[in-house]
């Protein structure tokens, strides 16, 4: 007896641990990898800290005021708040460890919806969690989890899953109403998508009375407060509303049926569909078909679950079972087509965008836990007879294995997605360091923000406002950043400045660079030409990553497998005559550069 009771435990604590492993996981990948230098829409969180902080305007219309399509009040909020606790210094790695946060009490919740919803043993209850966790903390989500803004994807479903748990809880009518008008109005001002709330919760909460159809238009005030935060939600949203310049027009997608519902498709089957990335000719986009026949997939199953359903709307156990799953299977849903709607003008490929897949990671997740209900539903009406029950199961374990498969393929695709993400963004940061004193517009414009005029005003008021944890460079003289030397345990330096050859009016420098103390590669690489004793200047800036495994054998070290740098750069941008060159690894961090080994020489012509 001692020994069956032990055992339990041990797969009692065995089911924990595997349940909270993926949220473990994405800590880690958090912890190391993020980075803090503002990404595109950041700049925006950096306007909006610097018109508080700088200037105190802390009005209503601060708060709300229109970026794209959204209104970020709440999450405005957050930013101000936690740039508050930081010292005034705006750290975008608090807001990456708030999406964190926010998928942590996602999970809760779920885990919550599936003890209320699903009949079962402990064994079930906590493997339907590990498999909703898996999915809630995907590594696909890199994109999101590690660019700062990002936190406001995760908000509206924080919203629609804790909404969900106060209308399945006991607490009165009245304290339903008002805390689920109150996450309604969260989410709508947190993103665009959030006013869907108000179409979706509506239903189970008019159902949760007594979980039957009949007697729903009895408590009209209910509809009457329901319906006046609503309008006001709207009124006030909408109130001096634009529409975003450049985004395509509805009117494309109503006469691009096809590529509408392609779009729709891939975006739903994106979040398993990343996994089949190797197995893609890119050159005919084949990944949005994988995506496109997954989502297909996805969205039967979501229609029959409906169905299912819809077939005993009369019974209220299957009411209280299903109906949660089926809010945020809608959220989803909805939330597809309203993007299809809106974005196809940009191209199919943007359907897989990772940022995408925030979205689309709950509809799995949402039919794992309906196929569970609905199976538990049919046994209990004697629907499973024998051969049915065997076919059923059959097709259920299929369905099963394909999705684990697939997860499990994206899952492992996604992982060095975050090494190479980081290395991307200390590069971004590399560049916008030297947005002053040597504007890279190619690296600013592809890692920083599209709009270099727009950049450089972001740039100057949050430096004003001493909010930018960045030591801008103000001139080009490399000895003004030269950092002192450490000798390196294995001999090597910082790297070494291998080659320079010309092709005809370009030359082309490499070798390899690293940063022995933090045992990375280096996040960018400084060329310099010498002007006089002890000043070398600035003229270009490598910003990428170039594989040599051959340093990772030489320093026994794998880690500088991608130490490389290559730099293209115009003769014009060096002095004519006999010309003294020398490459730098740059510390981003620090905004120090060391002298790689190697100094090169070229009769610059002047062409």
């Amino acid at each position: 007896m001692d020994k069956i009771k032990d055992k339990s435990i041990v797969l009692k604590v065995l089911g924990v641990t595997l349940a909270i492993a993926p949220a473990v996981l994405v800590a880690m990948l958090i912890s190391k990898n993020s980075v803090n230098v503002p990404f595109w829409d950041d700049w925006t969180v950096g306007f909006f800290l610097s018109k508080v902080f700088s200037e105190n305007q802390l009005n209503l219309d601060t708060f709300i005021f229109q970026h794209n399509e959204s209104r970020y009040a709440f999450p405005r909020l957050i930013f101000m708040a936690l740039t508050y606790m930081n010292n005034l210094i705006w750290d975008l790695r608090s807001q990456m460890w708030v999406s964190f946060w926010l998928a942590c009490l996602i999970a809760v919740n779920i885990f919550y919806l599936i003890k209320l919803t699903v009949k079962g043993n402990f064994f079930k209850i906590i493997s339907l969690t590990i498999i909703s966790n898996s999915l809630i903390f995907a590594t696909i989500q890199y994109g999101n989890w590690l660019w700062g803004i990002q936190l406001i994807v995760f908000m509206p479903m924080v919203c629609i899953t804790t909404c969900l748990i106060v209308i399945y809880s006991r607490i009165n009518r009245i304290a339903k109403l008002l805390l689920c008008i109150i996450l309604c109005t969260i989410s709508t001002y947190s993103y665009a998508n959030g006013m869907l709330l108000w179409v979706i919760i509506l239903p189970i909460f008019a159902l949760s009375k007594s979980w039957k159809w009949e007697g729903l238009l009895k408590e009209k005030w209910f509809y009457v407060g329901w319906f006046a935060a609503f309008i006001t939600n709207i009124v006030v949203y909408f109130n001096k509303y634009n529409k975003p310049e450049g985004t395509p027009s509805f009117l494309y997608a109503l006469t691009h049926l096809d590529q509408t519902i392609t779009y729709f498709l891939s975006f739903l089957g994106s979040s398993l569909g990343w996994g089949t990335v190797n197995y893609v000719n890119w050159e005919n986009s084949n990944l949005v078909n994988h995506n496109a026949i997954i989502g297909l997939l996805l969205i039967i199953l979501f229609l029959s679950s409906c169905a299912y359903f819809l077939k005993h709307y009369q019974d209220p156990e299957v009411i209280y079972r299903m109906s949660g799953w089926l809010t945020i299977g809608s959220y989803v849903v909805i939330s597809a087509l309203v993007t299809s709607l809106g974005r196809v003008g940009y191209g199919l490929e943007t359907s897989y965008s990772v940022r995408y897949t925030s979205f689309s990671v709950y509809l799995p997740l949402v039919l794992i836990n309906l196929i569970s209900i609905i199976y538990d539903d049919a046994k209990s009406r004697n629907y499973l007879v024998k051969n049915v029950k065997i076919i059923t199961q059959l097709v259920t374990f299929m369905l099963l294995a394909i999705f684990l498969f697939l997860h499990w393929l994206t899952s492992v695709y996604a992982i060095p997605k975050y090494d190479e993400l980081k290395r991307e963004r200390l590069q971004a940061k590399s560049c916008l360091v030297f947005i002053y004193a040597l504007t890279d517009e190619k690296c600013l414009k592809e890692k920083v923000a599209d709009n270099i005029s727009h950049l450089k005003q972001f740039v100057k008021m949050v430096d004003d406002a001493n909010l930018l944890d960045v030591h801008l460079v103000g001139n080009t003289k490399v000895q003004n950043i030269q950092g002192r030397k450490n000798v390196s345990s294995d001999g090597f330096g910082y790297g070494a400045f291998d080659a320079i050859s010309q092709d005809k009016d370009f030359y082309i420098a490499g070798g390899w660079a690293r940063l022995p103390k933090r045992k990375q590669p280096a996040d960018a690489v400084l060329l310099t030409y010498e002007k006089g004793k002890d000043e070398d200047i600035i003229f270009a800036i490598s910003d990428n990553n170039v594989e040599r495994q051959d340093v990772a054998k030489l320093t026994k070290n794998q880690a500088y497998s991608m130490s490389g740098w290559q730099k293209t750069f115009p003769a014009s941008s060096l002095p004519k005559g006999l010309v003294k060159i020398k490459a730098w690894a740059f510390d981003s961090e620090t905004s120090k550069a060391y002298q790689l080994t190697g100094v090169r020489v070229v009769n610059n012509q002047g062409i």
